[in-house]
């Protein structure tokens, strides 16, 4: 099982607070045989408009390493690999991408490739505040 996100917590605590009930953490998706990846977390929040709840898988990412664009391809592509997975299963849920404020309003905002990937693989991103666990955004 990998090592959490040091805003596990934080986004966990923020979905909660948003209405969002965890389902897992750390859930497993088995792609073939010996072939697997672990999303950091599931969630589901039932909308009284809909008889079934939305859900979420939520890929959490710190950007902490010293350089935002490796730390972005690394996201990028780990969205990419779990939305065809949780496809691949038949399911219904929405992957999204958490990130910490700073780094939406700074690297994400900032440059004109960023906002340009984010757009042509609708990347859909959870923008979160560390310090208070509190969804700032939702990119859908």
């Amino acid at each position: 099982m990998p090592a959490k996100d040091i805003f596990h917590e934080s986004v966990k605590v923020a979905l909660q607070k948003d209405g969002w009930i965890i389902l897992r953490e750390d859930w497993y998706i088995e792609l073939d045989a010996g072939l697997a990846i672990y999303i950091d977390l599931a969630a589901q929040k039932f909308i009284e408009a809909e008889k079934d709840g939305k859900r979420i898988a939520v890929e959490i990412k710190s950007f902490i390493s010293q350089s935002n664009m490796t730390s972005f391809q690394k996201a990028l592509g780990q969205f990419l690999v779990y939305v065809k997975a949780v496809k691949k299963q038949l399911l219904d849920w929405t992957v999204y991408l958490a990130i910490p404020v700073d780094i939406y309003n700074g690297f994400f905002l900032e440059f004109n490739f960023i906002r340009e990937m984010v757009e042509e693989y609708d990347l859909k991103l959870i923008v979160f505040h560390p310090d208070t666990k509190e969804i700032v955004l939702w990119r859908n």
